[in-house]
């Protein structure tokens, strides 16, 4: 009569038993460590504990797979069994959030998306390039800025709107020593209607310098601008950084600049933050820039932009739409936030510019 060997069913049995255990545990055990960061603040946004859950998933989490891996093969060796399965899943995990790691931090931060945009307008007679430029936010100026600045040039816009966030400087850098650097980079770029900005909340350090050293970058600053072109006239007006936060602290510098210019004139309203969009839905105001959420910079499916740092809907941090009577462009940024140390860091959220073309009307077909 046959006999059935039925001991090795029932190691496979409890070795399936005891892979199920350990990888939930595990699996429990990341998500309660990302739950405390969370419930911590990292999301209101607090840049040390995204800094914190970023090292923990992608290195600390990591090393920690590869070293039960190893633990594992030699609690095996030891009792005499030959054990594969488990350690090669930890290490491919670990190998795994390695190149995300790699991923966010080295390519998708310089990647240099353009976004191309067409708006048209019975203000313009003729093609205009304007390009959108925001948060290039330079630990220092090396390989990368030069990069930017190249594909500026190629690009050839007519006029360059930049939305702050030029430098966050990473020591021994500073401003002295990087704001000549990107200075000489664009002078690089000659738009035929000039480069024009705002600052940023990372630019504090730059409010020592005179007007003159951003040339040849003109600050509009509650200032303005009118600029006669055979297209059309452009009017512009920048806001300062609290004015871009609230727009009911904009409003009387926004009253003043609309009274000034001419309802045939295409007026581009330019801000750090978008917040003052969420009140300029009935102004007679044809386009707002703004930047500094950076898109969010982690995308997630089904969630979207994981920070924004901005009162305006998830969905506004970054792209173009209409907001009432004005269109509403939000830059993603051309670089990545580096407070408390963080590395530049991207996720379905490339660095971007954009160049948005105002065409006539009648060009639309």
């Amino acid at each position: 009569m046959l006999q059935v060997e039925r001991a090795p069913t029932k190691r496979r049995g409890r070795s399936l038993w005891f892979f199920g255990l350990f990888f939930g545990l595990l699996f429990l055990y990341v998500i309660w460590r990302n739950y405390l960061f969370v419930a911590a603040g990292m999301l209101r946004p607090d840049f040390s504990r995204i800094h914190q859950c970023y090292d923990f998933n992608l290195m600390e989490l990591p090393v920690s797979l590869l070293l039960l891996a190893g633990l594992y093969m030699v609690v095996s060796i030891f009792f005499g069994r030959s054990a594969w399965f488990v350690p090669g899943v930890l290490v491919l995990l670990a190998v795994d959030l390695f190149a995300l790691r790699y991923y966010i931090t080295h390519v998708e931060p310089n990647r240099h998306v353009v976004r191309h945009v067409q708006l048209a307008s019975p203000k313009i007679n003729q093609p205009i390039r304007v390009l959108h430029l925001s948060d290039i936010q330079s630990g220092g100026i090396g390989v990368k800025e030069v990069a930017l600045f190249q594909r500026i040039r190629e690009l050839e816009p007519d006029i360059i709107l930049n939305t702050g966030d030029y430098l966050q400087t990473i020591p021994p850098k500073s401003a002295e020593s990087e704001l000549p650097k990107l200075i000489r980079l664009m002078e690089q770029v000659d738009p035929q209607w000039g480069t024009w900005g705002v600052y940023g909340d990372t630019d504090y350090l730059l409010y020592r310098f005179p007007t003159e050293a951003f040339s040849p970058m003109q600050m509009l600053s509650s200032g303005s601008a009118r600029i006669a072109t055979p297209a059309g006239v452009i009017s512009l007006h920048g806001l300062n950084l609290n004015q871009s936060r609230d727009y009911d602290y904009a409003r009387r510098s926004i009253e003043r600049w609309l009274e000034a210019s001419e309802a045939d004139e295409f007026r581009i309203l330019l801000g750090h933050s978008p917040n003052f969009a969420l009140g300029v839905g009935d102004q007679p105001i044809d386009l707002c820039l703004a930047g500094h959420t950076h898109g969010g910079q982690f995308w997630l499916p089904l969630y979207g932009p994981l920070v924004i740092d901005s009162a305006v809907p998830r969905d506004w941090a970054r792209g173009f739409r209409r907001v009432g009577i004005p269109y509403l462009n939000v830059s993603a940024g051309a670089g990545s936030n580096r407070f408390e140390g963080l590395p530049p860091m991207r996720l379905n959220c490339p660095t971007e510019m954009t160049l948005l073309e105002l065409v006539p009307m009648a060009a639309i077909r």
